[in-house]
């Protein structure tokens, strides 16, 4: 990917310079990168930088100490705030709060069992069911493969259950963790079925998915939708509200100024809200939602009260990916891009917002 931080560098040249805390206050944040200080008998001593959409400024974190088992260790996603990174060696999952910029104690690691195999790095999600997972009784849900859904229960499970789902064609996509219901949902491939884990029995149940009240668009409108791709996702609010989004996102090609070459980038066109009507057991449009923020990206996508943190647009969804970093607006169907108009977007290595983990979120 390319990298995000020349971006950054511009967006903060307009304002002050990057910005250094003992601690950050705890507010969603976009991990961009990191900078080695220098080594220690202990592990690598470095800052950690992020991008903080409530200024649209990029911030470092206190130095942190790197424990030595995450030495040169892939970043698997993250949730909760904590991050998943993977052993290489023998595939052993490792959870951190490393990366949390509001923590400025020696980092925690909770090692998990090795999974077994390689897995589809294209294809890795992960959700925790707590926030806490060093003092609660939690649970990991992950995805390591196409078709299917791992589990384990680390202060009870020696190892994974791997989970098979029952169609080829409903492969298990964008986990969350529902407080409200504590089960894992996800969405099917085609965002026809919406899945459930049945911790009690280790099974895969789905129902289908439907949408009421579809906005109204014009044919050309839904011609170009229709060349888009289309990820679904789902996200719960702090109160227990539970959405489902469609992420419509369109692929462009030119040539270069000498037309030799062909440059290709996406950008976000349009998203689509639904919220569910728990009488009906369905989902129906909506271009309002409240005093709410939501996050996505290529972790687990996570909400919170816009009104709790000052700076974030209510009604709108910030997100990152393939299209670039931008916010977009609910009502008025606004994109805003923190890219750089016209050109190509500026990627990061590691594209996971970090989930502010307050109560009150």
């Amino acid at each position: 990917m390319a990298l995000f931080f020349n971006r950054i560098s511009k967006l903060s040249a307009r304002r002050d310079n990057a910005r250094f805390f003992s601690t950050l206050p705890q507010s969603p944040y976009l991990l961009i990168g990191g900078k080695l200080l220098r080594e220690s008998p202990e592990g690598k001593i470095g800052k950690h930088r992020f991008f903080d959409p409530t200024t649209q400024e990029r911030v470092y974190s206190s130095e942190k100490t790197t424990p030595k088992e995450l030495k040169g260790q892939p970043l698997l996603g993250t949730s909760q705030g904590w991050v998943a990174c993977l052993e290489n060696k023998d595939f052993t999952v490792h959870l951190t709060d490393l990366y949390k910029p509001w923590v400025s104690s020696s980092p925690r690691v909770i090692s998990l069992p090795s999974i077994g195999f390689e897995p589809s790095t294209h294809a890795t999600e992960m959700s925790l069911s707590s926030s806490d997972p060093v003092q609660d009784d939690f649970i990991v849900a992950a995805k390591f493969s196409e078709y299917q859904l791992s589990v384990c229960r680390p202060r009870w499970d020696s190892k994974w259950t791997h989970i098979d789902t029952p169609f080829s064609l409903l492969p298990p996509s964008d986990l969350m963790y529902s407080k409200r219901d504590k089960t894992f949902y996800f969405t099917s491939f085609k965002g026809l079925y919406m899945g459930y884990l049945d911790l009690s029995e280790n099974e895969l149940e789905f129902q289908e998915l439907i949408l009421r009240n579809q906005p109204k668009i014009p044919e050309a409108g839904w011609e170009m939708l229709d060349k888009c791709f289309m990820r679904k996702l789902l996200v719960e609010s702090p109160s227990g509200e539970l959405f489902f989004i469609k992420w419509y996102t369109l692929c462009i090609r030119r040539e270069d100024e000498d037309g030799e070459s062909i440059i290709m980038h996406s950008i976000t066109k349009r998203f689509m809200v639904f919220r569910e009507d728990e009488k009906r057991k369905d989902f129906c449009y909506t271009e309002d939602i409240g005093d709410l923020c939501i996050f996505l990206g290529d972790s687990e996508a996570f909400c919170v009260t816009a009104s709790m943190y000052p700076g974030l647009k209510p009604n709108s969804i910030y997100y990152i990916g393939v299209s670039g970093l931008g916010s977009y607006d609910l009502a008025s169907g606004t994109v805003r891009s923190f890219d750089p108009p016209g050109g190509r977007p500026w990627l990061v290595p590691y594209p996971f917002w970090l989930r502010p983990t307050n109560p009150i979120a």
